[in-house]
């Protein structure tokens, strides 16, 4: 008995030593990642839902910096038609360029100018026809006990002759535009009809129901193709670097193009099919 508890005592002095060890030894230690040159971001909107674009401008900062990204207001923004009309953006107080006069042209190309810094950045992209919202059924949920709770299917007309490529967001009024949305594409239409089921948001009779269907180009679902991959942190991941975009190389962002159309339903039952 009296060796277990000398050895419980030199055991706790060893632990103590061992702590005291440690503790001197800590040290705030600061990676040195490197300086990384800045790099121009460009968020630009081209659509025919409120001004017919909008851009956003900022810089990439490095590891260490603040996260909060400044808007760069010192800039010139130039808006080209493809019949050549052109417009400079006004800036305004939000800290984002937006265009007052030119209207939307669908299936036009558009070009936007952008200088600031010395640096001059040119895109394209072109604008989609807006595809119509056929219909929205109500379906009860497959992955739900609830037998009130019930998923959408979204309907609308395919466009042929083309591939088409759609974003959409799906939510109740009075609620904020939900962070997930819904990209897909043509690919398993048919008859001239896609089917677009979602299942991530569940509805219930009495509901008001907002869907805005997007319109847009291959070059805007790769882009955020490649942002899902970046943010699920799969071995496909495109990182470090910019997913698949219309800007050029050294320029972050994309110039992305939305043809929309925007329904609003009332869930009063299920239909008959």
């Amino acid at each position: 008995m009296r060796t277990m508890i000398v050895f419980k005592k030199i055991y706790k002095a060893a632990m103590v030593l061992t702590t005291f060890f440690l503790l001197a030894c800590e040290e705030e230690v600061v990676l040195d990642l490197g300086d990384i040159d800045k790099k121009l971001v460009v968020e630009a909107v081209l659509s025919n839902y409120g001004s017919l674009a909008s851009v956003s401008l900022s810089y990439s900062k490095s590891f260490y910096d603040s996260l909060a990204f400044d808007k760069l207001t010192d800039a010139s923004v130039e808006l080209q038609t493809e019949a050549g009309e052109s417009e400079q953006l006004t800036l305004l107080p939000d800290g984002i360029f937006y265009t007052q006069k030119l209207q939307a042209e669908y299936g036009k190309k558009y070009t936007l100018k952008i200088e600031t810094e010395g640096e001059m950045v040119t895109a394209e992209t072109i604008l989609p026809k807006p595809v119509e919202i056929k219909r929205v059924q109500f379906i009860p949920s497959p992955f739900e006990f609830n037998g009130d709770s019930m998923n959408a299917i979204v309907y609308a007309d395919d466009i042929t002759g083309e591939d088409n490529f759609f974003r959409m967001y799906i939510y109740k009024i009075g609620q904020k535009r939900p962070r997930l949305q819904y990209f897909t594409t043509d690919e398993l239409s048919s008859n001239g009809e896609i089917q677009m089921p979602v299942y991530f948001e569940n509805f219930w009779f009495g509901d008001t129901v907002i869907v805005e269907l997007m319109h847009t180009t291959k070059e805007v679902s790769e882009y955020y193709s490649g942002l899902g991959n970046n943010t699920g942190g799969s071995f496909n991941s495109i990182a470090p670097g910019n997913p698949v975009n219309n800007l050029p190389e050294d320029v972050l962002g994309i110039f992305a193009a939305y043809a929309y159309d925007i329904d609003t339903i009332v869930v009063q039952g299920f239909p008959a099919f």
